[in-house]
């Protein structure tokens, strides 16, 4: 268990007192007691109980180097070697697993000679990983992906946007995988955006998808099952 001595939580702004070593390790400590893991460097930022990774940056000249002083055991560097290739390993087999979970689903509910995977849609050569045909000349975008969080979330949607703003058909923004984050947290999240989403996209839950958009998407298709 963490030593809740030295577990010291942020100040308000305003604050300029330098945190300790000890009470940075107890931050991390405290963060893997709560996930199961220690935080990237995003995470630091989102945790109540580090400094900034900036911070930490600047006084004790940087992440890595901090982590291989408080944990010499642990990996100290998340961007690269095996810890990265493990990493990039696992997103790739869960990436792929989950288009073939979503493609058995699409199918279910249209013909699958109306249901196309990594289409090139033009213009804009943009290739997305769904694309349903409604009819002979239209049809409904489909992107799928993985956030481990809403705040991870709302930086994949950020990307995508830039990609998807190219074309004009609908396009439906799917985060999979993970059944914590709701519509009404995305929609929360989406409200609060400084730069509206373009009209043509939207961003769903997968269960709001499947359950929602799917049925309203049949309706308009001349290949709904």
């Amino acid at each position: 268990m963490t030593n809740g001595d030295n577990l010291r939580r942020i100040a308000k702004v305003g604050s300029q007192e330098q945190w300790t070593k000890e009470e940075i390790k107890a931050g991390f400590e405290y963060y893997k007691e709560l996930y199961n893991k220690y935080p990237s460097a995003l995470e630091i930022d989102e945790f109540p109980y580090l400094p900034s990774s900036r911070s930490i940056q600047r006084t004790f000249g940087g992440l890595v180097k901090l982590r291989k002083e408080l944990f010499p055991d642990e990996v100290s560097d998340y961007t690269r070697g095996s810890y990265r290739s493990k990493i990039a390993g696992q997103s790739y087999l869960n990436s792929t697993s989950l288009e073939a979970d979503m493609f058995d689903f699409l199918t279910t509910h249209f013909l699958e000679i109306a249901v196309h995977e990594h289409k090139v849609i033009r213009p804009g050569n943009v290739n997305s990983d769904f694309y349903i045909y409604l009819n002979n000349s239209t049809g409904v975008v489909i992107d799928i992906f993985y956030a481990e969080n809403i705040r991870s979330l709302i930086s994949v949607v950020n990307i995508k946007v830039k990609r998807y703003s190219l074309i004009s058909q609908k396009t439906l923004l799917v985060v999979v995988g993970n059944p914590d984050i709701s519509q009404s947290d995305i929609n929360e999240k989406i409200k609060n955006r400084k730069n509206p989403l373009p009209p043509h996209i939207q961003v769903f839950s997968e269960k709001y998808f499947k359950e929602v958009a799917v049925p309203k998407i049949k309706q308009y298709s001349k290949y709904s099952k």
